[in-house]
């Protein structure tokens, strides 16, 4: 797209990266907007309101007269369509999978993956083949699939459940004079919980680090005497390699073996190493290869235990709010991870400097997710006792606790 809008506007580089860096940063950046849409209607409306910004922008952007407009219409309406949409569409599966949750939270985000991968090539034929205007306008097509798709998102019964705790707990709430007035001060109380700062911080820290990777990775195989060719292959095997690491991380976690945010600390970790070793063995192409098969297996492996992590904590109702907010934080970091490195290599710095401290920040990352271990009792909050009588007893098969130990719903 950035290619695209080049050619078609004549525009500075500069001022022309603001339309694809705008729509990626607000696909975390508006993640608290999607949370807001799922607690206030369902993940279905959502991914159904995604497709519609999506389409919205694509066509605005087809049709643009200049780069102002584009960057409003690609940046910020197809943004945020990418915000409301990659967050529900997690949310979602923990509403609908059980013992199999991670292993279908893995599968959905290797299929981002590998829409990269094969969908890349084929946008560059329909823009070789229709042209600036075509290209947008196949791109708000397709963009209209994901409506469709999401119209089969029904909700669960665990959905609708917490749907009616949510409408009975705001009525309680608004009852009881010695209570908080509003629904919102517990969403407040479940967000401010030490698990879900420290994970906050961490995701922030972590785009901060993998975001400078993605932005300097193929100059910097290329400014070790590498052909263009050889960076672009180190590139492509991460991305095909993140559907497979993903897939498998879903897999382990559903064998529950290890602990959910073992996983999650110790995918960064991984990649927090590599990537600081990375520069001391980049001198051979083996090393490119090496450390790009570590960062495409390991680094989108949070992503798959998310939600696990985050319902341990703060329970199936806020869920959707926590990781909205995590992925808000995070959001932030993927913004300035790279005007940090730009700036860094500016007054003097070096790519291998940068490399190192995005090494840095991913592990601060990891160290930050591994210590919630140290609060390992779910998220409870005193109101919630207030509503169980909306809720079966244990014995009736549903457990009132919803956490990383326990079934999520047997039955309703």
């Amino acid at each position: 797209m950035h290619a695209v809008l080049l050619e078609r506007y004549r525009e500075s580089v500069s001022l022309t990266a603001w339309a694809g860096s705008l729509q990626t940063a607000f696909m975390s950046l508006g993640a608290p907007l999607s949370s807001f849409v799922v607690d206030r209607f369902s993940c279905r409306t959502a991914v159904m309101l995604s497709g519609m910004l999506f389409t919205a922008g694509y066509l605005g952007t087809a049709f643009a007269p200049n780069i102002q407009t584009a960057i409003f219409t690609l940046g910020f309406v197809a943004g945020c369509g990418a915000g409301v949409g990659y967050t529900s569409s997690m949310v979602v599966i923990g509403f609908n999978f059980k013992r199999k949750r991670h292993l279908a939270l893995g599968f959905v985000l290797s299929g981002m993956g590998a829409g990269l991968f094969a969908l890349a090539p084929l946008m560059q034929l329909a823009r070789d083949y229709y042209g600036s205007t075509g290209f947008f306008i196949i791109q708000a097509a397709m963009a209209l699939n994901i409506i469709a798709f999401g119209a089969t998102f029904f909700p669960s019964k665990l959905e609708l459940h917490t749907q009616e705790m949510r409408r009975v707990c705001k009525k309680e709430c608004h009852e009881t004079q010695t209570k908080p007035t509003n629904v919102s001060t517990l969403y407040f109380k479940a967000l401010l919980n030490k698990p879900v700062i420290f994970l906050s911080v961490g995701m922030f820290l972590n785009c901060f680090g993998s975001h400078i990777i993605y932005l300097h990775l193929p100059i910097y195989v290329v400014s070790k005497e590498f052909t263009q060719m050889q960076a672009s292959f180190v590139v492509s095997l991460a991305g095909i390699l993140a559907v497979v690491g993903r897939l498998i991380t879903g897999f382990v976690a559903n064998l529950n073996i290890i602990k959910d945010i073992w996983l999650y600390s110790g995918s960064l970790g991984i990649v927090a190493v590599g990537t600081i070793v990375y520069p001391h063995i980049s001198s051979i192409l083996a090393g490119h290869i090496i450390y790009s098969i570590i960062f495409g297996l390991f680094f989108g492996s949070c992503y798959v235990l998310m939600t696990s992590v985050n319902v341990h904590f703060v329970g199936i109702n806020f869920v959707s709010a926590a990781i909205g907010v995590e992925l808000f934080f995070g959001g932030i970091g993927a913004v300035s991870g790279p005007v940090f490195a730009g700036i860094l290599v500016d007054i003097g710095g070096t790519y291998e400097q940068s490399i190192t401290f995005a090494g840095i920040s991913i592990f601060l990352a990891a160290l930050l997710s591994a210590l919630t271990v140290c609060f390992n009792a779910p998220f409870k909050y005193e109101d919630v006792t207030r509503i169980e009588n909306v809720v079966p007893e244990p014995n009736e098969g549903v457990p009132l606790v919803i956490g990383n130990n326990h079934e999520d719903i047997t039955s309703i």
